[in-house]
């Protein structure tokens, strides 16, 4: 059994430098940092750590393509110019308590063969649980004192076979940012792998603030607003191939969140409207296309 970690980053080299601390704890073969074209010296750092340290290997893209296309290079590193069993991927806030890797493990390999990926429990800071990475358990899934089974889940420490990610091929780069964990994890439940939840492995997700993705705590912000059309428009994408009830659950919920914007919303009202229509109807008709 041997485990390769992919890690994405964009321009948090304090974080990724005490994730990637803590990985060098691991029995890992290969560490891939995955560097999204960052700003703040994170570039010459890694490759200052992979002319240093044997196992990592550092990648500098020429643009930022979001967590999306950095995990989409990453595999694609991972089954070009490695043979090890599995791919251990996450951002670079991410630090996974030091028994999390062999609990995966022994998840995984709990059903040899039919468990696609394995996530842990995910904490914030402060002991909490992280409330953007609470996997969407499946329905009427088996659930034991150990494992629950998982319909969807988040980049966050989340170990993939080699034979799931050959099967289904890899995340879907046009995502750019939310949304791609969740349709390539029920992309792996779609094609006849299950997925599953290592309730004791423990992971803590360094994330600034401990909420989940909603446009109305963004009150400050006028650019991570403006990123929420990626939210909309993958959303909708994903609610599409799950079919037309998911759909016109959707667009009500669209049509909520107008309102709640409009009653509820402290800044940039106008702003958020318009991200709402226009990541809407972009999702109406994205179709991007998946690597194999």
């Amino acid at each position: 059994m041997t485990v390769d970690a992919v890690v994405v980053t964009y321009n948090r080299i304090e974080k990724l430098k005490e994730c990637l601390n803590k990985l060098a704890e691991f029995n890992l073969e290969n560490i891939y940092v995955i560097d999204n074209a960052s700003s703040d010296g994170t570039s010459e750092y890694v490759h200052d750590l992979a002319n240093r340290v044997e196992n990592v290997t550092a990648f500098n893209l020429k643009k930022n393509l979001g967590g999306a296309g950095g995990f989409n290079y990453g595999l694609k590193k991972f089954i070009q110019e490695s043979t090890s069993d599995y791919a251990w991927i996450m951002d670079d806030d991410t630090i996974p308590e030091s028994d999390s890797l062999e609990l995966l493990v022994q998840g995984i390999e709990s059903e040899r063969g039919k468990v696609g990926f394995a996530t842990g429990q995910v904490y914030w800071i402060d002991g909490t649980l992280a409330q953007m990475n609470i996997p969407v358990f499946s329905r009427n899934s088996h659930t034991n004192s150990e494992y629950n089974y998982v319909a969807e889940a988040s980049f966050v420490a989340i170990l993939f076979s080699r034979t799931a990610i050959e099967k289904i091929g890899y995340p879907i780069t046009d995502f750019f940012i939310w949304g791609d964990d969740v349709e390539y994890t029920q992309r792996v439940n779609k094609n006849g792998l299950l997925g599953i939840q290592v309730k004791n492995a423990r992971i803590i997700h360094k994330m600034n603030e401990n909420v989940g993705i909603d446009i109305l705590n963004e009150n400050a912000n006028k650019a991570r607003i403006e990123r929420y059309f990626y939210n909309y428009r993958n959303r909708l994408y994903l609610s599409r191939k799950n079919g037309l009830y998911r759909v016109c659950r959707s667009l009500c919920g669209r049509v909520v969140g107008l309102g709640n914007i409009l009653v509820k919303s402290n800044n940039y009202k106008m702003l958020k409207i318009k991200v709402l229509i226009k990541g809407t109807l972009a999702g109406l008709f994205f179709n991007p296309p998946i690597e194999k």
